[in-house]
């Protein structure tokens, strides 16, 4: 369990002073900017034209400022935003429908600098929901995060104007925080007064039911089936116990007259991570899809991810690190949705925390960018089969992993996937200038 409210004593200088040490920062001499509450670094071509368009490129919450992201951006020729949100280092406490007010404040900035015409939104990761549900704002208003169904809405904020973005770009983005936090659950496992109870028939971990720490797990289909049914259940019996807390508490009937925390034992139980050859739904694309090889060049056809087991993942899981901790007050818009199953029978839009469900409300030039080496190819394929944009794209890079280096776990010969990164950021490169 990974509390990090301690964090925020640290003063913005001292923040701006450790990412100063990271090896990376060379390639670019970024500058510093205090944007409200958002600490930003803003990224230049060391040499060339000056650059015209801006990228834009943010974590709910960790700390990108000294990332990759920027620096291959800015090698390429563009001025590239790193920033943070006023909730770095806050899972617990981060208000979702909040965040927009952050990317506001970095847009309003990028689109002051001089000699830039076009600034484009990069949402990777956890910046994927947070870029989506400014974007959607910015074009169609906040109607699209009003909706009945939503568990949370944004009827309370006031935004004034956010300026959309030219253009999105979804390096490995995720469907959003509610759907990985569904498909990380553990089914088996409950903790009352601090007794642990595992369900045999349920655990991800249990030799009798296919574990294997040192491999690829073989679970069998009827397993698989319950497995994805019990982890929806058990999302579904949160949600009911968070509501009933805060009905409770409304009506002054409860220990805590504001708020409580609630923990999600079980971490990182996720199917596909122990068996990615058993989950085709997530790993294989349905239809013909473009993927981008270590040389560079195109091919198209069906694309299965390369992605190979975690390794002993009972560790992880069985300890208290893989114990997640929110608070009631923010588990509806950061961690509730609705499902029938936690594989891909899921109601994107019962959360306004889903990539998948805004890019409906997104038209202006969009391109999906899987990475070839993990979980979210069939999930970007959904996205971009939703995406509202008449100008999309969607493009696998082979071999990739999250964060877009080379999975050298998945190489059958070495430096099979080496350029993994590089034609990450080439892909974007090209898609940019094409357009702008």
């Amino acid at each position: 369990m990974k509390i990090h409210a301690l964090l925020f004593a640290c003063t913005s200088l001292g923040v701006l002073a450790s990412v100063l040490t990271e090896p990376a920062l060379a390639q670019s001499n970024p500058a510093y900017v205090r944007l409200g509450q958002v600490n930003a670094a803003r990224y230049m071509p060391d040499a060339g034209p000056a650059p015209h368009i801006a990228f834009i490129s943010a974590h709910r919450t960790a700390n990108t400022i000294g990332s990759s992201t920027c620096t291959e951006l800015a090698q390429r020729g563009f001025m590239a935003i790193c920033f943070e949100t006023s909730y770095r280092n806050d899972d617990i406490g981060i208000q979702w429908e909040e965040l927009p007010y952050d990317v506001k404040a970095v847009m309003d900035y990028a689109r002051s600098q001089p000699g830039i015409t076009r600034v484009i939104l990069l949402g990777h990761s956890g910046g994927s929901p947070m870029m989506s549900l400014y974007q959607a704002i910015a074009e169609q208003g906040k109607a699209v995060c009003e909706r009945p169904e939503m568990f949370t809405t944004c009827a309370d904020e006031d935004y004034g104007t956010l300026t959309p973005a030219d253009a999105m770009v979804f390096p490995d983005a995720h469907p959003g925080n509610p759907v990985q936090a569904l498909r990380s659950l553990n089914p088996s496992v409950t903790i009352v007064n601090g007794e642990k109870a595992i369900i045999p028939e349920l655990d991800l971990y249990s030799p009798a039911n296919g574990y294997r720490p040192d491999g690829s797990s073989e679970y069998s289909q009827d397993f698989i089936n319950r497995y994805y049914a019990a982890q929806s259940a058990k999302m579904n019996e949160l949600i009911a116990y968070v509501e009933g807390v805060q009905a409770r508490i409304e009506a002054g009937d409860y220990a805590y007259e504001d708020d409580d925390y609630i923990l999600m034992p079980g971490g990182n139980a996720v199917i596909a991570h122990a068996a990615p050859n058993l989950v085709p739904e997530l790993l294989t694309t349905k239809n013909p899809t473009k993927l981008m090889r270590n040389d560079g060049t195109i091919e198209t056809g069906i694309v299965h991810s390369v992605m190979v087991a975690d390794e002993d993942l009972a560790a992880g899981g069985r300890s208290l690190d893989g114990t997640a901790i929110h608070r009631l007050s923010t588990f509806m818009s950061s961690v509730a949705v609705r499902s029938r199953d936690s594989l891909i029978d899921i109601d994107y839009c019962s959360t306004i925390n889903s990539t998948t469900c805004l890019v409906q409300d997104i038209t202006v030039p969009t391109v999906f960018m899987a990475m070839g080496g993990y979980k979210f190819i069939r999930d970007h394929e959904i996205m971009y089969e939703n995406a509202a944009a008449e100008d999309k794209d969607f493009v696998v890079i082979e071999g990739a992993l999250h964060g877009y280096e080379p999975c050298t776990r998945c190489e059958t010969t070495p430096g099979q996937f080496a350029n993994s990164t590089k034609n990450t950021f080439d892909y974007i490169r090209d898609w940019t200038n094409a357009r702008f």
